[in-house]
């Protein structure tokens, strides 16, 4: 197939189709979040067990399978490879409805991780591909949507799902979606011309992995961005996962209404929040003069801090009426420095190396922050023991979150320094002769 130019509506639509995608792959990876407590009963896991399940099993292998897919993106159709993975992760999540034990599931959530690792590098990368940098914290940001949205889905369907059908059916309901997008995607889904919206014209990868790598790290900022997401997804991730399991304990919230208040929290106000920050720093960049990467990441570093503030809050308010306050003010700000902190990203590595770069992050962020952060808090609730035993975990696994905006604020320091007139002429022919 022809490559198509980015131009018209289109690119809305493909915005449209990519954000559903998104949505199922948000669906099939935090549905797990919410059938672990009846999990946990029926196959009589521990804590820390359940945590190996939600976090591990799943981002150790999606780890693995992320710079593979990193590098097919910047290679290969992207329409076509998203059509696999689409395929493939939710026929996977299906699957895990017929697990037997401990083990058949962790091997049906590595396999729904495997497979889910292509998804975020081939969006961003399309999408890159169909909106100019002036829109991409915009575009970024409604495509984040998916997060919130998907999430609200998995626990709010899946909380009556479950209530009234049992844990395998919310498996198998999670699937779905994703196995009748596919053949849509697949019919409907142009692939665009690579690089055509950005200045610099751009070739198929054919260096080295390493020297790509390198060129990356090269890039002034993009390293402390890389290291924020990572430890932002640890607080974030790890709560999301969890919080079902501290309404139920700690406050006795039956598993439906819980399903439903964390669809509120992270859905509902995790979408307005995302959006609300994509399209505020793309205005507030368009009043100043257009995109800067420096600002963008400044921006970005403020909401770590809001949202480690208002979840540290929301596990030691002594009700579950202020507990839930400070719980919405966190869902709004969870998924807010996603938009932001990626159109940094995404413009800084530029068309060549762009799938590498999300790949690289997403690795990291599901190796360490969804593999660490979900195994964290079960761990530290195993060994606090009691009601309040997640409420520990939760609250130390946001210290890494306030960590990631520090390092979002050193971006932004980095990237400023790098683009000063002085930082420039130490580059120039005449300063290195």
């Amino acid at each position: 197939m022809t490559p198509a130019p980015a131009t018209g509506r289109y690119k809305w639509y493909v915005l449209g189709i990519l954000t559903l995608a998104q949505t199922c792959h948000s669906i099939d990876r935090a549905i797990i979040g919410l059938v672990l407590e009846p999990v946990g009963s029926e196959f009589g896991l521990s804590d820390t067990q359940r945590g190996i399940i939600a976090g591990f099993a799943y981002g150790i292998f999606f780890a693995l399978a992320a710079i593979p897919f990193g590098i097919a993106v910047d290679r290969f159709n992207r329409r076509k490879l998203m059509t696999i993975a689409l395929t493939l992760w939710s026929g996977c999540t299906a699957l895990c409805g017929f697990a037997t034990g401990f083990w058949s599931l962790l091997l049906g959530r590595a396999a729904v991780g495997i497979t889910e690792a292509g998804g975020t590098p081939m969006g961003m990368s399309l999408l890159s591909d169909y909106f100019v940098k002036e829109q991409r914290a915009t575009a970024l940001g409604i495509w984040y949507l998916s997060s919130g949205v998907g999430l609200s889905i998995a626990f709010f369907v899946g909380g009556w799902v479950i209530a009234d059908h049992g844990w395998r059916s919310a498996f198998f309901a999670a699937g779905i979606p994703g196995l009748l997008l596919a053949p849509i995607l697949y019919l409907t889904l142009r692939e665009p011309v690579r690089g055509n919206t950005d200045a610099a014209p751009t070739t198929i990868a054919t260096t080295g992995l390493w020297r790509r790598i390198g060129e990356l790290a090269a890039i002034p900022g993009l390293t402390h961005c890389f290291i924020a997401i990572v430890l932002i997804a640890t607080g974030i991730y790890g709560m999301s996962t969890w919080i079902t399991s501290f309404l139920i304990r700690t406050h006795g919230v039956p598993i439906k209404q819980a399903g439903l208040l964390v669809a509120i929290t992270y859905g509902v106000l995790g979408s307005v929040g995302g959006f609300a920050a994509g399209w505020g720093v793309d205005w507030l960049n368009a009043r100043r003069g257009g995109f800067d990467a420096a600002r963008t990441a400044a921006f970005g570093s403020v909401i770590p801090l809001l949202t480690a503030a208002s979840g540290m809050a929301a596990m030691i308010a002594p009700s579950l009426n202020l507990c839930l306050i400070f719980l919405f003010a966190c869902g709004f700000f969870s998924a807010s420095y996603n938009g932001p902190i990626y159109a940094v990203i995404v413009t800084l590595a530029g068309p060549d190396l762009r799938g590498l770069a999300v790949s690289i992050v997403q690795m990291g962020a599901n190796l360490i922050g969804v593999g660490a952060g979900a195994f964290l808090i079960g761990a530290i609730s195993q060994y606090v023991g009691g009601t309040h035993g997640v409420a520990w975990g939760i609250g130390i696994a946001l210290l890494f979150t306030l960590w990631g905006g520090l390092h979002l604020w050193l971006a932004s320091r980095t990237i400023r320094r790098a683009a000063s007139p002085a930082a420039a002429a130490l580059h120039t022919p005449a300063a290195m002769a």
